[in-house]
């Protein structure tokens, strides 16, 4: 008797123990889902960025340009 009731604690146990692996697990899993999603809204931030940026400097030479057309003309 005294040895099922052993066992059955160390079952219990070993239970209890894989259960709170697997909600580690999970969490972990969780937690780096996370983290890509927002490493990859970051990249997409950063590819708008470089977009933006770029026609600013289109805007930016064309005025450029007027100006010195303007200044031609005159």
């Amino acid at each position: 008797m005294q040895t099922n009731n052993r066992k059955v604690k160390m079952q219990t146990k070993e239970h209890i123990d894989l259960a709170n692996s697997m909600t580690k697990i999970t969490r972990t899993g969780h937690l780096y889902g996370q983290l890509f999603a927002i490493k990859d809204m970051q990249i997409h931030l950063l590819k708008e960025e470089k977009k933006i940026k770029d026609e600013i400097e289109r805007c930016e030479s064309l005025e450029k340009l007027k100006e010195r057309k303007n200044k031609w003309v005159k």
